[in-house]
C-alpha cells in the first residue's frame, strides 16, 4: 500500500503544481478549500469509523481519529487499521485514498504556493536573459489585454511597471507576466536595463506606455531613453509604443542621424484608431450600390451620436471614408453639448464642416428630436454610430434605434465606439466587439500594413519597408492610411483583385472617386483651398525660388487642387506653363488606383 501512496503523492503535487499555473489566485484559492474541507471530513469519517469498532472506545481513539486525520495532510496513511474493518481489496479502500489524494493535494498546494511564487518569479526573470522583452508602462484593463496577446508570441517576455501593481497580481501571474513596482523600475536606470537583461547587440526591447496618464508615459519614456543611451543600447533593438499625439511627440522619440531615440516609434491616439478601426471593419462602401462601372448609385445618410472627442474623430474619418463618384453625402450629428464643445474643431476643420452636407442637432440620444428624426428619415438612412462617451448609454441609445429601424421594417446596425473597442449592433443577433488592445494593433501594427507598402512605393522599393515607415512624416504617414483604408475596402467591395478586371470605365470613375477621397482627407486635416490669387502669388514667387510648390502650401494648408475634377486640367496646364514640368493632376489619381491594384495583388500572391 505504501507504493500506492508515493503515487498518489507525486499526482498531487503535480497536479497542484499545473493548477498553479493555470488559473487564477481566486480560483486557486477555492479548489485548496474544497480540497481541504472534502480531505478533512472523509478522514474523520474514515478513521472515525475504524475506531470505532474498538471494544472500549474512548478518548484515546478520539485522538486517534483526530492525528491520523492531521497525517493524511503530512503525506502519511494508517491503511491498515482501514483495512482491519473493511477486509483486504474492499471497493471502501477507493474512497480512502481518495480522501488521501485530496489531503495530499491541499498539502502541495499550500506548499507551491507559498514557495512557487518565488521559484516562477525566478525562473521568468532568467528568461529574460534569452527572450524579447515587453516593458509595459501602466496596468489598467486595457494593458492586462494588451499583454495577454503578446504573452502568447514565441520569445517574448513581458514585464509590467505600476506603482499599484499588487491588486493587479493575480491578473499579471496568470498571464505569465512578472510585475516590478520597485524605485528602480519606476524611474529606469541601468539596474532595471540589467534586470531586463538588455544588453548591445543583443535581442529586441520594447516598450509599451498605456499609463492612463499621457503625461506619465512620456516621461517614462523619456527617462528609459536616457538610460537606453548610457547604456550604449543600439537604437535597432529598441522600440515603443504609446499613446500620445504623433505630430508632436512622435519626432522627439525617433532616432535619426545625430539624435538618440528609440528604433522603431508607434505614436497613437486612441480615439484616431478606434475611428480607423470603425472604418476598417465596416467601410461606408458596404452601404453603397455600384454599377458595373464603379459608379454609385445611392448617397450614404449618416447619423452620428455624441460629439466628444471620440465623435469628432469619427466625423473627419467618415468625411474622409464617404466619398465616391455619383453618390452623395450627409451627417447628422446629435449631442446637447455640441455648441461648447466643438470651438477649436470648428475653427480648424471649417471648411471640412462647410464643405459637406453636415448639421448639428443639440438633442441628446433619447430626445424626441432624434427618435423624430431616425423615423421620418428610416428609408434612407444607413449608417448610424454612437459616440457618447458612457458604454452602458450607449447601448441604450443603439438598441432604442435598432427598435425604431424594425418598425419600419429596415435593417441597419448600429455601430458604438467605446474608449477602446467598436461594438456592432445588429437586429436579433449577439453584440460583436473588436478590441483596440488586439496587440496585433498595438504590437504588430497591422492596421498600417497596407499604408506601408504605399509609403515602400513612393519611397522607392529597394528600401527597407519599416524603416523607411519610421522616417515618414506625420502627414505622410496619414496621408497612407488613408489611402490603404479606403481603397482595400473599395477594391474589395468592387472585387477589383487585379488589372485585368478594370475597364476604363472602371478605372476612370474610380480615379474620379480617388480625386474625391483625396480632397476630403485634405480637408479632414484642416486643409481649405486655394484662391486665384494666391495661386498667381506662389506662381511669382516661384520665378524667383523654384523650390516652392506653387499649388501647396504646408504651413497655410491650403492646396490648389480642392476643386472639382474637371477643373483639373486647367490647374495642371497652369502649373506647367509655370514650372515647365509635365504635370497631370487627374493621371496622378489614375496612378494612385493603378499602384493599389498592383500593391494589394502583389499581397494576395505571398
Amino acid at each position: 500500500m505504501g507504493n500506492i501512496s508515493v503515487i498518489l503523492v507525486s499526482i498531487a503535487v503535480f497536479t497542484a503544481l499545473v493548477l498553479y499555473l493555470t488559473i487564477n489566485q481566486d480560483n486557486r484559492e477555492k479548489w485548496v478549500g474544497f480540497a481541504f474541507s472534502i480531505a478533512a471530513l472523509s478522514g474523520l469519517t474514515i478513521y472515525g469509523l475504524s475506531y470505532s469498532r474498538s471494544p472500549d472506545p474512548g478518548i484515546v481513539e478520539v485522538l486517534r481519529t483526530v492525528i491520523d486525520t492531521g497525517r493524511m495532510f503530512a503525506g502519511m496513511n494508517n491503511v491498515a487499521v482501514f483495512t482491519e474493518v473493511v477486509g483486504e481489496g474492499s471497493p471502501w479502500l477507493i474512497l480512502f485514498w481518495s480522501a488521501h489524494f485530496l489531503a495530499y493535494y491541499s498539502m502541495a498546494s499550500v506548499f507551491i504556493l507559498v514557495l512557487g511564487k518565488s521559484a516562477i518569479s525566478k525562473f521568468r526573470s532568467w528568461l529574460l536573459r534569452i527572450n524579447d522583452v515587453e516593458l509595459i508602462y501602466g496596468i489598467n484593463k486595457s494593458s492586462l489585454e494588451y499583454g495577454r496577446t503578446v504573452a502568447e508570441g514565441k520569445r517574448v517576455s513581458v514585464v509590467f511597471v505600476d506603482t499599484d501593481a499588487m491588486k493587479w497580481e493575480s491578473d499579471i501571474r496568470q498571464i505569465g507576466a512578472l510585475i516590478y513596482s520597485d524605485p528602480s523600475a519606476l524611474n529606469p536606470d541601468k539596474k532595471l536595463l540589467k534586470r531586463l537583461g538588455v544588453k548591445k547587440g543583443k535581442g529586441k526591447f520594447h516598450l509599451t506606455a498605456l499609463s492612463d496618464n499621457a503625461d506619465q508615459n512620456f516621461d517614462y519614456a523619456k527617462k528609459l531613453l536616457s538610460s537606453l543611451e548610457k547604456a550604449n543600447i543600439n537604437p535597432e533593438q529598441t522600440g515603443i509604443t504609446i499613446i500620445g499625439r504623433e505630430e508632436m511627440e512622435g519626432i522627439r522619440l525617433l532616432a535619426s542621424p545625430g539624435y538618440y531615440g528609440y528604433g522603431q516609434v508607434k505614436v497613437f491616439e486612441k480615439t484616431e484608431l478606434i475611428a480607423r478601426l470603425l472604418l476598417q471593419k465596416f467601410p461606408l462602401c458596404d452601404v453603397v450600390e455600384f454599377d458595373d462601372e464603379a459608379k454609385a448609385h445611392n448617397g450614404i445618410e449618416i447619423v452620428l451620436i455624441g460629439f466628444g472627442r471620440l465623435g469628432q474623430e469619427s466625423l473627419k474619418k467618415l468625411v474622409a471614408n464617404g466619398q465616391f463618384e455619383g453618390s452623395s453625402f450627409k451627417v447628422r450629428v446629435f449631442d446637447p453639448n455640441f455648441h461648447n464643445i466643438d470651438g477649436y474643431y470648428h475653427y480648424r476643420y471649417k471648411t471640412m464642416l462647410e464643405t459637406y452636407d453636415i448639421e448639428f442637432f443639440a438633442a441628446d440620444g433619447r430626445s424626441r428630436q432624434l427618435t423624430d428624426y431616425i423615423l421620418e428619415n428610416a428609408e434612407t438612412i444607413n449608417y448610424v454610430v454612437t459616440a457618447v462617451g458612457d458604454n452602458e448609454l450607449g447601448r441604450e441609445i443603439a438598441t432604442n434605434i435598432l427598435d425604431l429601424f424594425h418598425e419600419r421594417k429596415r435593417v441597419v446596425p448600429v455601430y458604438q465606439c467605446t474608449s477602446d473597442s467598436v461594438w456592432c449592433y445588429k437586429y436579433g443577433e449577439e453584440r460583436k466587439i473588436w478590441s483596440l488592445n488586439d496587440a496585433d494593433i498595438l504590437y504588430g501594427g497591422k492596421m498600417d500594413d497596407r499604408a506601408k507598402e504605399i509609403n515602400h512605393y513612393y519611397c522607392g522599393e529597394e528600401g527597407d519597408v519599416d524603416r523607411q515607415w519610421a522616417e515618414c512624416d506625420y502627414f505622410s504617414r496619414m496621408s497612407c492610411r488613408a489611402s490603404a483604408d479606403f481603397l482595400t475596402a473599395l477594391f474589395k467591395r468592387l472585387e477589383i483583385v487585379g488589372k485585368d478586371s478594370v475597364s476604363p470605365e472602371v478605372l476612370e470613375n474610380l480615379a474620379r472617386t480617388e480625386h474625391l477621397r483625396w480632397s476630403a482627407f485634405h480637408y479632414s486635416m484642416g486643409f481649405s483651398g486655394m484662391t486665384p490669387e494666391t495661386l498667381k502669388e506662389r506662381a511669382e514667387l516661384f520665378k524667383t525660388d523654384t523650390s516652392i510648390r506653387i499649388t501647396k502650401d504646408m504651413a497655410g494648408k491650403q492646396h490648389a487642387c480642392l476643386i472639382p475634377w474637371e477643373e483639373l486640367d486647367a490647374l495642371s496646364d497652369f502649373e506647367n506653363k509655370i514650372t515647365g514640368k509635365n504635370v497631370d493632376y487627374k493621371q496622378m489619381d489614375r496612378d494612385n488606383i493603378n499602384v493599389m491594384i498592383s500593391l494589394l495583388a502583389k499581397v494576395k500572391k505571398k
